[in-house]
């Protein structure tokens, strides 16, 4: 008997030693799940915080002059492969992997060939706004020219009528395209039977067309590629469907489709650059009331005849126009050298554009003689053309405010976005093209050493003649200060990864960060190979994470 309670006793011992293993197990367990838990909770972290990190360094590279970083954006990839937030030292096979990120771009057909091993949708670097249409200023275009906004709208890829009259309207855009009706009559017809066409069951066509204008313009601003990572997966060529736009291949091999035929890569809200010089200097205001301290102003920058010119045509107005082609006659007059002016003149001119000065010539009144001739210095008779010009269009300015937007720029603008510009004609698009790929797109050369850094180099290397030139200047420029960039934070294949899409605006005294978005939801987007770029020399990105439990 007590032989049956010892067993029974050792039983209970043993059932009580398994329930304790057992619970001390299920405990290990939940602690352990708690702290991989706990790790990738600050693993995500720090990926946020590696994007952030690369916010704060693009916008610390965005605060340096115009002139200093015209090209940063895209000339230079190594910059925006994977770049580590610490800078490694001494790395081995066993070192830690680094936190870095990489900064992706759609590739642009007008930018200057990139080494990439492959051919791709996307490029590192950032995309510069100001190389899109501002829909902001299309009705400033459509009162320079009737039709202009029409115009401008219609020649995206894949853009109809009805959806460039939805989108005039519903930014109050004005524009009466009588100068386009004839070139867009088929187009308006097309579209007009298109959407008139009752629906089966005998609903309203009114709403209907709504709502196919809405999926229209969705389809239209993200070419299909909804999750931004500029290719399309098989879930996206499905809701492309048969509604593709013309020409566009729906086929996973054609990946650069999406970005090709996104509205988004034509159009912006935000695109603008600071009413500064090249060199980062508040350009001078040539309309200011003060005469005094605007010669002032001008003897800082430039010499005394270019100065006293100035003064003379506020006080006087321009009288006569020299040729305005190369090699024209000059006119007898004096240099602006060897006259002084009188300040106590007020000012009774406004100059509409500094290109006005090129060529000119102004009368002074004399007491009791004839008024005195005084020619401008802004012609080939004193300089070359290449400074002068440049120094007009760079260094003052007849804009008041600080920011100038809108402006679209001539070296990175795709043709669709050269073509809506006010007074561009097909045969100036094209040459600007042309000349700019002939150098790689390069602000530094025409290939004789002439600098392409302002939009001088249109006149000076005879792509436009100087009445078109004037026509032109108030609509386009070189270079910017907002930039568009996709960042993707990551560490190796295992960890978190944190992928945002956000515009720095650097036409604010303060960079101004907007349309931030997280695309984490969406996964990686991108494979961390192609993260990592040929370019990036961390070899340890996927290292064994045997630090974790």
């Amino acid at each position: 008997m007590n032989q049956r309670r010892r067993g029974m006793a050792l039983l209970v011992v043993m059932v009580i030693v398994t329930l304790v293993a057992l619970a001390a197990y299920g405990f290990n367990q939940q602690m352990t799940d708690a702290y991989r838990s706990s790790q990738l909770q600050i693993e995500r972290a720090q990926a946020r915080l590696t994007a952030m990190s690369a916010i704060d360094a693009l916008s610390l590279s965005l605060e340096q002059p115009r002139g200093d970083r015209l090209s940063w954006h895209r000339d230079a990839p190594e910059t925006f492969a994977a770049v580590p937030i610490e800078a490694e030292t001494g790395a081995t096979d066993d070192s830690e992997p680094q936190w870095s990120f990489s900064v992706l771009a759609p590739a642009n057909s007008s930018s200057p060939d990139l080494p990439m091993e492959t051919p791709k949708a996307w490029r590192f670097g950032l995309t510069n706004e100001s190389a899109k249409i501002n829909l902001m200023v299309l009705d400033q275009w459509a009162r320079a020219e009737p039709g202009q906004a029409t115009k401008a709208l219609m020649n995206l890829p894949g853009m109809d009528l009805g959806m460039a009259q939805a989108l005039m309207r519903a930014y109050d855009i004005n524009d009466t395209p009588a100068a386009t009706a004839s070139s867009l009559s088929d187009r308006l017809g097309a579209f007009a039977n298109e959407n008139t066409t009752a629906t089966e069951g005998g609903s309203s066509s009114g709403d209907n067309d709504a709502a196919q204008r809405t999926r229209n313009w969705a389809r239209g601003w993200t070419g299909g590629d909804w999750d931004e990572n500029y290719q399309l997966d098989s879930l996206e060529l499905s809701l492309m469907g048969e509604q593709g736009f013309p020409n566009q291949s729906n086929s996973a091999d054609s990946p650069a489709a999406a970005a090709t035929l996104a509205w988004r890569d034509y159009l912006t809200f935000d695109s603008g650059q600071r009413n500064e010089s090249l060199a980062g200097r508040p350009r001078v205001f040539l309309n200011g009331s003060d005469l005094q301290k605007l010669h002032q102003d001008l003897l800082e920058i430039w010499p005394a005849d270019w100065a006293n010119f100035v003064i003379a045509v506020r006080q006087f107005g321009i009288r006569q126009k020299q040729s305005a082609s190369r090699g024209g006659a000059v006119l007898s007059a004096t240099p602006g050298n060897l006259w002084t002016p009188d300040f106590s003149i007020p000012a009774a001119v406004r100059i509409e554009s500094a290109l006005e000065l090129v060529g000119a010539r102004v009368e002074i009144p004399q007491p009791k003689e004839k008024p005195l001739p005084l020619r401008s210095p802004f012609s080939d008779e004193f300089g070359d053309p290449g400074n002068y010009i440049r120094c007009l269009v760079d260094e003052v300015t007849v804009h008041p405010s600080t920011v100038i937007v809108g402006q679209v720029d001539v070296m990175e603008a795709p043709r669709p976005v050269l073509l809506g510009v006010p007074a561009m004609t097909p045969e100036i698009a094209d040459q600007i093209i042309e000349r700019r790929g002939s150098s790689g797109g390069s602000f530094l050369s025409d290939g004789t050493g002439a600098s392409r850094e302002t939009i001088a180099w249109l006149f000076v290397e005879n792509v436009v003649d100087l009445p078109t030139f004037l026509k032109l200047q108030p609509w386009i420029t070189v270079g910017g200060d907002c930039y568009h960039a996709q960042i993707v934070a990551f560490r190796d294949s295992l960890s978190p990864t944190f992928r945002c899409t956000v515009t720095l605006d650097g036409s604010t005294p303060d960079i101004a960060l907007r349309n931030f978005r997280s695309w984490s939801a969406w996964g990686k987007g991108f494979s961390i190979d192609d993260l990592r770029g040929k370019l990036s020399t961390n070899t340890n990105l996927d290292h064994d994470r045997s630090h974790l439990p």
